[in-house]
């Protein structure tokens, strides 16, 4: 089963079928891997701390951050939920999702429907106090709860059955 990041899964989100099929097709042999993770973890640390990696690595293995993951619901797709990073904003607690493609141009229904899977998924138990947005990089705005339409719950079930749709009907042509 393959495994995507929620950012991934917005950008395939925000296309039409011909191109949904194409991207999706990319997952059906094994292979890729995030060759950046050691960089944020890394960038976190020492932009954070503003002390040397091997200090910061020490004091943040303790801290549980909140990740999570989601798969649709015959489990053809899974979607990694790792935000990048956590504040506290006026006593709220935040987890931050970031988002810095050029393209496609992050429309607040597809926001709404990372932020609708952070909520499911990462608040609960000691995070269920927090808030997900997501942080757009590119217009310098900042996307919240607000974004996510009465129908997103509708959107992502219908996105999950057309994933498992897509990966089901490729396994039969193979």
């Amino acid at each position: 089963m393959p495994s995507i990041s929620l950012c991934s899964f917005l950008k395939i989100l925000s296309q039409g079928t011909p191109q949904k099929t194409t991207e999706y097709a990319k997952y059906l042999t094994p292979g890729g891997y995030d060759f950046y993770w050691r960089l944020k973890d890394a960038a976190f640390s020492m932009t954070v701390g503003g002390q040397a990696f091997d200090q910061c690595v020490q004091p943040l293995n303790g801290i549980k951050p909140p990740h999570g993951s989601c798969s649709s619901p015959k489990g053809h797709l899974t979607i990694k939920l790792v935000p990048e990073f956590g504040l506290v904003d006026a006593g709220t607690r935040q987890l931050v999702h970031l988002w810095n493609s050029k393209q496609p141009d992050l429309k607040p229904a597809i926001a709404g429907v990372g932020i609708y899977l952070m909520q499911q998924h990462l608040c609960i138990d000691e995070f269920a106090d927090c808030a997900c947005v997501i942080l757009d990089l590119r217009k310098r705005r900042i996307l919240s709860v607000a974004a996510t339409a009465p129908q997103t719950p509708s959107m992502v079930s219908s996105e999950f059955a057309w994933i498992d749709n897509f990966f089901e009907q490729a396994s039969k042509a193979a």
